[in-house]
C-alpha cells in the first residue's frame, strides 16, 4: 500500500499571515497595546505611578497613531475595526478595577461598575450589529468618552503620585471621576439609540 504524506509548509503559512492585509502597520500598533496594558497593569498595581504613568501614555499615543496610518494609507480593516474599541476597553476598564484597590478614597465601587458594565454592554450591541451585516463604528460621544476617560485615569495618576496632599486637587480628581460616570452613560445611551432599528429588527 502506498502511503501519501501531505507536506504542511508552516514557515510559509505563517509568513503568509504576517504579510496579510489584516496583519498591517496599524493593526500591529493596535495589537502591541496589549502588551502594554499588561506593563501598564503591573506598574500601577505596584503603585510605580510614574512609570504607569509614562507606559499609559505610550498607550494613548499609539492609540491615535494606529487610527492616523489606518486612515492615511488606506489600511483600514475588519479586524482592526474590532480590535481597536476592544484595546481601548481593557485598558480603560483594566485602570479602573485597579483604582478600587488603591484609589478608594476618591472612586467608589458602583462607579466602576458602571464604566465596566457599559463597556460591555456596547461592545455586545457592536458584536450583535457586526454579525447582522451592520457596520458598528465609533460616534463623537463614544471618542469623547474616551479622552475625559483617559485625562481621567491620568489625573488620578498623577493625583496620587505628586499630589494627595493637596486638597483641592482631590475634589478636582473627584470631579472628573462623575464626569467621567456621566458622559459614560449617555454616550452608552446614544449608541443604543444609533443601533434601535439593528436591535428592534431582531
Amino acid at each position: 500500500m502506498d502511503i501519501e504524506y501531505q507536506k504542511t509548509n508552516a514557515p510559509s503559512e505563517k509568513l503568509s499571515f504576517l504579510k496579510s492585509a489584516a496583519f498591517n502597520l496599524p493593526n500591529r500598533i493596535t495589537l502591541s497595546r496589549l502588551l502594554l496594558a499588561v506593563v501598564f497593569f503591573a506598574f500601577l498595581s505596584y503603585r510605580y505611578f510614574n512609570v504607569a504613568l509614562a507606559v499609559f501614555f505610550v498607550a494613548v499615543v499609539t492609540d491615535w497613531l494606529d487610527g492616523y496610518l489606518a486612515r492615511k494609507w488606506e489600511l483600514s480593516t475588519d479586524l482592526g475595526r474590532i480590535v481597536d474599541p476592544f484595546v481601548d476597553k481593557v485598558i480603560i476598564c483594566g485602570a479602573f478595577i485597579i483604582f478600587i484597590h488603591i484609589a478608594k478614597d476618591v472612586i467608589a465601587p458602583w462607579m466602576v461598575i458602571v464604566i465596566v458594565a457599559r463597556e460591555f454592554f456596547v461592545s455586545s450591541i457592536r458584536g450583535f450589529s457586526e454579525s447582522k451585516g451592520v457596520k458598528f463604528a465609533s460616534n463623537m460621544w463614544g471618542k469623547t468618552k474616551m479622552v475625559i476617560q483617559s485625562g481621567t485615569i491620568c489625573a488620578m495618576i498623577l493625583y496620587y503620585a505628586h499630589f494627595k496632599t493637596i486638597t483641592w486637587m482631590e475634589y478636582i480628581v473627584y470631579t472628573l471621576i462623575w464626569i467621567t460616570v456621566i458622559v459614560t452613560i449617555i454616550s452608552g445611551i446614544i449608541y443604543v439609540l444609533s443601533a434601535k432599528k439593528t436591535l428592534l429588527a431582531a
